[in-house]
């Protein structure tokens, strides 16, 4: 019942939109690259003492890319062409910067510092040549990185938790670690975590995120540049009290999700509803996801045959597969196999599209963006 009532919104969402196309277009967006998770195996054991249970695929599997990371994927990449030789692309959805937690620590907690990710890289073992690797994937058309935000955590409220001696988020912070379950905060926040940067609960979240739109737009042009195009939320909640910022600073497209609850600054939740090509009052137009990819997370399924399923779905309605994929399913530092699973899955993924679809297209969502204006 429930499954025949989501194939009905489905269905009905795809035919709000006016984006229509002949066109086998296949975008690969990837989030969360760039952001600290698990810092390393011996961290993840620390924490699991601290209290922290593994209950999802990115504390089992999350950490910061390596550079065998980047290689090892850039390899399936290009063992595959579209027909006009283009190969696949993963549009990156990254965040920018890093809690700087020495400088914060130093402060006594009562201040919020951040570091850019080039100098997160260079700190981190394995990492020292990912940002020079990104730069080669952005040349090659292969790995074209988006805004994600600045950094992946609501830093008023972490900072909150932070000034209180002993709680959870002190005992995490010794690993570098503020993925923190809604479980171990002190404050209630919706019942939700500290990952969505972009969450509200009064007009002083507002005023501190404008901020770090305008700096994380900002240092996005610095490090890879050229300016973002589209803008997606961590964890996908945002205020669209935020919209207008995020328009003046050239933000043209806003991936979200089709049905969501978004926080205001009085306190209150509202739903929304979207679709692909959907306009908004703040000029910003709105770009959602039409397929998965997520290969880690089941252990007896790779995700492959549900994304083509997607993929053929999205194609039978006249609209480009915009699928979407999350960093984890590609990242080996905490668990090889983890990566293993996902570039096979991968290759097997990209095999089967061409063949099924040799007139397919590989295109960014930079590419797809100025192709549905």
């Amino acid at each position: 019942m429930i499954d025949n009532i989501k194939m009905i919104i489905l269905w009905v969402l795809d035919h709000l939109s006016e984006v229509r196309t002949k066109r086998k277009i296949v975008v690969f967006k990837s989030d969360d690259w760039g952001s600290v998770r698990i810092r390393s195996k011996e961290d993840q054991k620390a924490l699991i003492k601290k209290g922290l249970k593994i209950t999802n695929r990115f504390d089992q599997y999350d950490s910061l890319e390596t550079n065998d990371d980047l290689e090892m994927l850039f390899e399936v990449l290009t063992k595959y062409k579209d027909q006009y030789g283009n190969h696949p692309v993963i549009t990156a959805v990254t965040n920018v910067a890093n809690p700087d937690f020495t400088r914060i620590q130093d402060s006594a907690f009562k201040e919020y510092f951040f570091e850019t990710i080039d100098r997160t890289y260079q700190r981190y073992p394995d990492s020292d040549r990912v940002m020079r690797l990104v730069q080669e994937g952005i040349r090659n058309k292969i790995f074209i990185p988006q805004s994600h935000g600045r950094e992946h955590v609501q830093v008023n409220w972490w900072m909150r938790e932070l000034s209180i001696e002993n709680s959870p988020a002190r005992k995490y912070f010794e690993n570098e670690f503020f993925f923190i379950p809604s479980c171990d905060l002190l404050h209630t926040y919706r019942n939700r975590d500290l990952s969505a940067a972009f969450d509200v609960l009064d007009k002083n979240d507002l005023e501190v995120q404008k901020e770090i739109i305008y700096s994380g737009l900002d240092i996005f042009e610095q490090l890879f540049g050229y300016k973002s195009t589209t803008f997606t939320p961590p964890a996908m909640f945002y205020s669209p009290s935020i919209e207008i910022s995020l328009f003046q600073k050239g933000i043209k497209w806003l991936d979200v999700g089709r049905i969501f609850k978004v926080p205001m600054p009085d306190g209150s939740e509202k739903w929304q509803v979207n679709y692909l090509g959907r306009k908004k009052k703040s000029g910003l137009k709105v770009l959602v996801r039409n397929a998965m990819f997520e290969p880690n997370i089941s252990e007896t399924d790779n995700g492959v045959s549900r994304c083509l399923y997607d993929i053929e779905r999205a194609f039978s309605v006249g609209q480009p597969a915009i699928i979407s994929n999350h960093r984890v399913s590609f990242i080996g530092r905490l668990d090889v196999s983890n990566r293993n699973k996902g570039l096979r899955a991968l290759n097997m993924l990209l095999s089967k599209i061409v063949h099924k679809w040799p007139e397919v297209e590989f295109l960014s969502t930079n590419d797809i963006v100025h192709s549905l204006k």
